[in-house]
């Protein structure tokens, strides 16, 4: 991606797609809050707890009252971190808040996407991203399709 864009870059969507959730290794993506004081708050996120909404909004599923989900109630910019191998994305987003069922035991948000863009770094590129494994990769996968359901279905406030 040459120039910053408003909308998910196309490798993104492809990372998030519903055949992303099957591998064993799993890429790890960073979203960056900003606490109460002013201060960086960062958390890991699987495929399985984002959703490619359309081409500017990604949905992502939270457990409840943690302080990332405090932090998107608040509003303001949240950025969201793809590694990769030959490039880092990063995608600037405003958060909205989803209605989903009480009994979900998720906080959802809506992310839209204001900037986005890539480094590339000539002469020293990126050669692996952020991974993890689950230990029971089927039940794993099972959750991970019951969120991404969840994120389809809910409407916001």
């Amino acid at each position: 991606m040459d120039e910053p864009q408003d909308r998910l870059p196309a490798e993104l969507v492809r990372a998030l797609g519903d055949d992303a959730l099957g591998p064993p290794d799993q890429p790890a993506f960073l979203l960056v809050t900003t606490d109460e004081d002013g201060g960086p708050r960062i958390s890991m996120l699987s495929v399985g707890e984002l959703l490619v909404h359309d081409e500017r909004t990604l949905r992502v599923a939270l457990w409840p009252g943690t302080r990332t989900a405090g932090n998107l109630g608040r509003g303001g910019t949240a950025l969201l971190a793809a590694v990769s191998p030959g490039s880092v994305t990063y995608v600037w987003t405003r958060p909205a808040r989803l209605i989903v069922p009480e009994d979900a035991g998720l906080e959802c948000f809506e992310l839209t996407a204001t900037v986005a863009r890539a480094d590339a770094h000539a002469g020293m590129p990126v050669t692996s991203g952020i991974t993890f494994r689950a230990e029971d990769q089927e039940q794993a996968v099972a959750s991970w399709r019951r969120q991404r359901d969840l994120l389809a279905d809910a409407r916001r406030e």
